[in-house]
């Protein structure tokens, strides 16, 4: 289950990544980062939607782990 949430992740954050370079980066405000980002990313509302479902994942996974070492002793 920890691997699912980390691929769920990697994926998500490629997905909603812009992988056209972009010059003169910083003079962009962020309003208009992220309309360029939703414009020019492969599926930006998936990958966003996957790398929140892997963090919740990787977070739960972890809660889980904690519960059954301290149940352990």
């Amino acid at each position: 289950m920890g691997f699912l949430s980390f691929c769920l992740i990697v994926i998500g954050f490629l997905l909603q990544t812009i992988l056209i370079p972009l010059q003169d980066f910083d003079s962009i405000s962020k309003p208009e980062l992220l309309e360029l980002q939703k414009e020019l990313a492969l599926n930006y509302p998936l990958g966003t939607g996957l790398l929140y479902l892997g963090i919740f994942l990787m977070i739960l996974v972890i809660i889980l782990f904690i519960m059954k070492f301290i149940n352990k002793k």
